[in-house]
C-alpha cells in the first residue's frame, strides 16, 4: 500500500530535483517471532472476491466485501494508491478463524467510483462512517495501513468510538512533514515540495513510480517479479490525479495532539526495516497513545502484512480476540 511514499520510491522512480535526506533513526526491537516470507509470500495470492458497492452519502459508490458471519467485526483500511485487494493473503485466514472481515476500496481508487471531488482525508474518514453505517457494524476494530492510520485517526476525532472498538495501525508515523520540533517525519516525502514533485511524477512518470512503491514497500527482501506486476496493475486502478491531491492533504495531517485523547486499545505494527518512515516517529503512536503496544517486525517493511501474513495474521486475530473480550478497555500492558 504505497500509502506514506517513502524515499525510495521517489529515488527508484525518478533522478529527483530534490535532495531527499535520510533520517536513520533506530528502536530496540519488541521480542519475539521473526517472521519469514512463507508459503503466502512465494506467490501472488489469488482470492476470489464477492464484490459489493454502496453508496456514501454523497452518492459516490464505493466497492467492499463482507465475509459475514456473527464473529467480531475486522475491517481492513488501506493505504494510498492501494485498494482492499492488498489484505488477500489476510482476509481468508481471519474469516476462517471466526472473524468477520470488511475490506474496502477508497473513492478513486480499485473498483470504487472515480470522482473529483473529496481528495481528503476527513471525507475517506466520512466514507468509512457510510460503510458502518451500512453494515450495521457495531464494537468493529479497525486496522489501517500506512494512510489507514490518518483515516483511522481523523474517524476517531470525527464520530469517537461510534462502532470501533480498537484499532490497528501498521507502519506509519505520527506526522509526516518535517517541522520545528518535529524531525521524525517521513524518509523522503516530508516537505511539501517533495509532494508537488510527487504529484508531477504520477502525471508524467507513473510506470516508473509503480516499480517504485512496489520496491519501497518491501523490506529486506524484494519483491518478485510477479508481485511488481500485481502491485501495478492495483496501482494503475488508481485515477492518479485524485490521488496527489489526496496525498497532499494526509501528509500535511499531524494528530500528535489527538493521540493522548485516543482511548481505545491500540495495537502498533511497525517495520523495522520499513523505508517509509523512521522507526522512532512510528513507535510514537505507542508511546503516547494511553492504552498501546508498539511491535516491530524487524525485517520487514511497510507492506509487513503481504511479507509476513502468518504472523501478522496472528497478531492481529489475537488482538481482535483480546478487545472483544467482557473488558471494554482491556490494558494492552497484558496484550
Amino acid at each position: 500500500d504505497g500509502d506514506s511514499m517513502l524515499s525510495l520510491h521517489l529515488r527508484l522512480a525518478r533522478a529527483s530535483r530534490h535532495s531527499l535526506r535520510v533520517f536513520t533513526k533506530s528502536a530496540a526491537p519488541i521480542a519475539g517471532h521473526q517472521g519469514n516470507r512463507g508459503f503466502a509470500s512465494a506467490a501472488v495470492p489469488d482470492l476470489k472476491h464477492e464484490d459489493m458497492f454502496f453508496k456514501t452519502n454523497d452518492n459516490v459508490q464505493l466497492r467492499y466485501t463482507d465475509s459475514g458471519g456473527s464473529g467480531a467485526p475486522l475491517v481492513f483500511l488501506h493505504g494510498w494508491t492501494a485498494n482492499g485487494r492488498y489484505f488477500d493473503k489476510n482476509v481468508e485466514f481471519l474469516s476462517k478463524n471466526g472473524l468477520r472481515v470488511v475490506t474496502m476500496d477508497y473513492r478513486g481508487m480499485g473498483e470504487s467510483e472515480h470522482c473529483k471531488h473529496g481528495a481528503r482525508v476527513a471525507r475517506i474518514a466520512t466514507d468509512v462512517k457510510c460503510l458502518v453505517d451500512h453494515l450495521s457494524l457495531e464494537n468493529a476494530v479497525f486496522c489501517g495501513t500506512s494512510m489507514g492510520y490518518t483515516v483511522i485517526s481523523y474517524y476517531y476525532e470525527l464520530f469517537g468510538t461510534y462502532g470501533l472498538t480498537g484499532a490497528v495501525f501498521v507502519d506509519q508515523t505520527a506526522a509526516q512533514y518535517i517541522k520545528p520540533g518535529w524531525e521524525l517525519g517521513s524518509l523522503g516525502l516530508c516537505t511539501r515540495e517533495m509532494c508537488a514533485d510527487l504529484q508531477g511524477q504520477l502525471r508524467y512518470n507513473k510506470d516508473e513510480l509503480a516499480r517504485g512503491i512496489a520496491s519501497g514497500g518491501f523490506g529486506k527482501k524484494p519483491p518478485t517479479e510477479e508481485e511488481y506486476a500485481w502491485f501495478k496493475k492495483q496501482y494503475l486502478k488508481c485515477d492518479l490525479e485524485f490521488c496527489g491531491r489526496l496525498m497532499e492533504d494526509h501528509a500535511n495531517l499531524d494528530f500528535r495532539d489527538l493521540i493522548p485523547t485516543m482511548r481505545l486499545p491500540i495495537l502498533n505494527l511497525i517495520g523495522g526495516s520499513s523505508k517509509c518512515h523512521q522507526i522512532a516517529g512510528m513507535t510514537y503512536i505507542g508511546d503516547h497513545a494511553p492504552n498501546a503496544k508498539n511491535v516491530i517486525y524487524e525485517d520487514f517493511g511497510h507492506f509487513l502484512y503481504w511479507e509476513d501474513p502468518e504472523r501478522f495474521n496472528q497478531d492481529v486475530l489475537r488482538f481482535v480476540q483480546y478487545v472483544d473480550g467482557p473488558d471494554s478497555n482491556p490494558p494492552m500492558k497484558d496484550f
